[in-house]
C-alpha cells in the first residue's frame, strides 16, 4: 500500500479587526440606558460603539464612549402620568415616512465602526439594520406583549394594537437572542409584560438584573438616624401630590428619617424629610435603605431586589407595564402595592407600619438578592455577547 504525504498548507496572515458591539438604545427611560451602562462597563471602550440620543446620548458621551446620534423612533405621549393611545398615534402617524432613514442611519453607523454584532434596546431599527446586513442580533426588552397598552380603548384603537402587537413580534423574532433582563421564572417581575407567541419565546433567554453598579461593593452613606427609608419619584410634574402625601405621611414617623429624591421644591418641610434632587448614583442611597418608596419601573425593581430592599410602589397611573410589574412584587411578597388612585397618607402610613413589622417582605427581598448574585446577569449577558461578535470574524 502507498502511503502519501499529507500537503503542507502554508497559512497566510490574515488580519482580523477588532470586534465590535453596536449598542443601540432608547432614551424613552433612564431603564435603557441604565442597561445599556451595565453591559457596556464590562467590555472595553474600543470594543463598543453607542448609538441613542437625548440624555442617555451625554450619559455615555461623558463617559467617554464612542457614539452616533440617532434620531427618536416613537415618542409617547400622556398627560398626568396616563399613557394616551390616541395622542401617541396621531403623534407618530408620519414616523412610517422616515423609518427607512432611521435604519438607513443605523446601517451607516454599523458599517462605519464595522461592528460584528448588533444590541438593542427599546428601538426596532438596529434590528432592521441587523437583518439588512445579515449581522447576529440580540435584543434586550422586558416587554414583548403589547397588546394590553391598547385593550381597554376604543374598537379602532384596538384594531391598531392587534396590528402593533403583530408588527412587535415580528421585529422581536427577526433576532437571534430577546434577552430579558429579569429573574428566571417562577421569580420573573415582568412576566405579565411578556408575550406567549412561540416564535418569541423561543428566542428568549432570562438573564437576571442588568445593573450598572455591583451590590457587594457600594459606598456608605452618612445617614441622620438609624431608621432611613429612601423615596424615588423623578421630575415629572404630576408626581407633585405623590410628594405631598409621602411628606404628610412622614410627620406620623418621626423616628424614620426620610430622603426623597425628587426636583420639586417645597418650603416647611418637616425635620425627618430632605428632598435632595437627582444623584447620579443612587445605589448607596438604596442600600442604606430600611425600605424604599417608588414607581414600579422594572430597572428599579431589579435595582432593589438585587439590592434585597423591600419597597412600597406606586404605578403610575394607567401605566399598564407597571401596573402589572407591581403587581408581580406584590405576589412575590417583596413589595406592598399602593393603586395610584387609593394612594393617601393614611394609605401609606398602613404600608410603612406593615413593612416594617412584617419581617416577610425583607426575608424574601434579601432571598433575591441572594439569587442575584448567584445569577450574575452581566457575566452571563456578555459572554453571549462575545460569542455572536466573534461568530463572523471566525472565518
Amino acid at each position: 500500500m502507498q502511503i502519501f504525504d499529507a500537503p503542507i498548507i502554508k497559512k497566510k496572515k490574515k488580519f482580523i479587526p477588532d470586534h465590535k458591539v453596536y449598542l443601540s438604545f432608547s432614551s424613552e427611560g433612564f431603564g435603557h440606558s441604565s442597561r445599556a451602562m451595565a453591559i457596556a462597563k464590562e467590555l472595553s471602550k474600543e470594543e463598543v460603539i453607542i448609538g441613542s440620543y437625548s440624555y442617555a446620548l451625554d450619559r455615555f458621551k461623558t463617559a467617554g464612549y464612542n457614539c452616533v446620534e440617532l434620531p427618536h423612533e416613537f415618542k409617547i405621549i400622556g398627560a398626568k402620568g396616563t399613557f394616551d393611545v390616541k395622542k401617541t398615534i396621531i403623534k407618530n402617524h408620519s414616523g412610517a415616512l422616515t423609518f427607512n432613514n432611521i435604519i438607513s442611519k443605523e446601517i451607516e453607523a454599523i458599517r462605519e465602526h464595522g461592528a460584528s454584532c448588533v444590541i438593542a434596546d427599546g428601538r426596532l431599527a438596529p434590528v432592521m439594520a441587523a437583518d439588512r446586513l445579515s449581522l447576529p442580533c440580540i435584543v434586550i426588552t422586558n416587554q414583548s406583549a403589547f397588546y394590553p397598552f391598547f385593550a381597554k380603548d376604543s374598537a379602532l384603537i384596538r384594531v391598531f394594537g392587534k396590528s402593533f402587537d403583530w408588527l412587535m413580534k415580528t421585529w422581536l423574532s427577526s433576532a437571534e437572542e430577546i434577552m430579558i433582563p429579569d429573574f428566571p421564572p417562577p421569580y420573573t417581575v415582568c412576566l405579565y409584560n411578556l408575550s406567549e407567541n412561540f416564535k418569541v419565546k423561543k428566542r428568549t433567554r432570562f438573564v437576571g438584573p442588568l445593573i450598572c453598579f455591583d451590590p457587594d461593593n457600594l459606598e456608605g452613606i452618612e445617614k441622620t438616624g438609624e431608621k432611613y427609608a429612601a423615596v424615588m419619584l423623578g421630575g415629572h410634574a404630576y408626581r407633585k401630590p405623590l410628594l405631598d402625601t409621602v411628606i404628610d405621611a412622614a410627620k406620623r414617623f418621626p423616628d424614620f428619617y426620610f430622603h426623597i429624591f425628587a426636583s420639586f421644591e417645597v418650603e416647611d418641610l418637616p425635620e425627618n424629610v430632605r428632598i435632595c434632587g437627582f444623584k447620579s448614583n443612587i445605589a448607596p442611597y438604596l442600600n442604606a435603605a430600611d425600605f424604599v418608596i417608588t414607581q414600579a419601573g422594572h430597572s428599579t425593581a431589579m435595582e432593589l431586589l438585587a439590592l434585597g430592599k423591600p419597597s412600597i410602589v406606586i404605578p403610575d397611573f394607567k401605566q399598564i407595564e407597571q401596573e402589572n410589574n407591581a403587581l408581580r412584587m406584590e405576589e412575590l411578597k417583596t413589595s406592598i402595592r399602593i393603586e395610584y388612585s387609593d394612594f393617601s397618607s393614611e394609605r401609606l402610613s398602613e404600608a410603612i407600619k406593615k413593612i416594617t413589622t412584617e419581617p416577610v417582605y425583607k426575608e424574601n427581598a434579601e432571598k433575591f438578592r441572594e439569587i442575584a448574585r448567584e445569577i450574575q446577569g452581566r457575566n452571563k449577558v456578555i459572554k453571549v455577547i462575545k460569542d455572536y461578535y466573534s461568530r463572523l470574524q471566525c472565518y
